[in-house]
């Protein structure tokens, strides 16, 4: 068996790569973004966010090929599209829409920060630590996003957040697919409490800014990228994304 397969098939790793795929598409998808925000803070704010997911998501490919013997590189980029473990939420096409850009990343950082905690209880303390530093850079993220969807909840844009947060609430509730391998190694009770986290925090500002939304846990027999059934535009953005490292294989950069 090769090191990509031990770590593939480690429940700790899969739940170490579901965070760190997910931080690595969001970070890319939402790149598409530089320079077209609605106005410059938010252009400023969406690309640095964009650069620490892209950096949180190295550290925990770091650990992970540290423990595997794998450069972290060949972990981002050399899977095939079935070994990324990244939710059907972060990869969903937001067609240009603000709205729906932004209300996707206010979900994944609500999950960010509690699922960051539950990994970092359940690693050694080179991943614990890892997952303090990222847990306190995401809550960052989360509280300027939290602001926004206060501000937004006032203004103008209020229908435009509200059709996006029911678009993407059947993807969102992806979040909480059990990884392979988690499901039959007694993660369930830490995934519902990451969950009990995440709706409890997500109701309080959607309560607080007037959006409503229905929010869930997927059905069990409902088969997503967690478990590497991905949809076909995931496919696009797995070769969008490695086009360059495919061309020279190894490069130093």
């Amino acid at each position: 068996m090769t090191a990509m397969q031990d770590m593939l098939n480690d429940p700790v790793a899969n739940f170490a790569l579901s965070i760190a795929d997910d931080l690595l598409m969001l970070g890319h998808v939402q790149g598409d973004w530089t320079g077209l925000g609605p106005i410059l803070e938010e252009d400023i704010a969406s690309s640095s966010m964009s650069q620490d997911d892209l950096s949180h998501s190295l550290m925990l490919y770091e650990y992970l090929g540290d423990r595997f013997g794998l450069d972290p590189d060949v972990i981002a980029f050399e899977r095939g599209p079935d070994d990324y473990r990244c939710c059907d939420l972060v990869t969903v096409p937001d067609e240009f829409d603000w709205a729906v850009a932004l209300v996707r990343r206010w979900f994944v950082a609500h999950w960010a920060v509690p699922a960051l905690e539950r990994l970092g209880t359940i690693g050694d303390d080179e991943l614990k630590e890892r997952c303090r530093r990222l847990r306190s850079e995401q809550g960052i993220h989360l509280s300027y996003l939290d602001d926004w969807m206060r501000r937004l909840g006032a203004g103008n844009g209020r229908d435009r957040v509200q059709a996006a947060m029911e678009e993407l609430a059947s993807h969102a509730r992806m979040l909480f697919e059990l990884p392979t391998g988690l499901e039959v190694e007694g993660h369930r009770s830490q995934r519902d409490t990451i969950f009990d986290a995440w709706s409890a925090a997500t109701a309080a500002v959607l309560a607080e800014a007037g959006f409503t939304v229905d929010l869930a846990l997927p059905a069990e027999e409902h088969i997503g990228g967690r478990r590497g059934r991905h949809a076909k535009h995931f496919v696009e953005q797995h070769t969008e994304m490695n086009e360059v490292r495919c061309q020279d294989p190894g490069a130093s950069w």
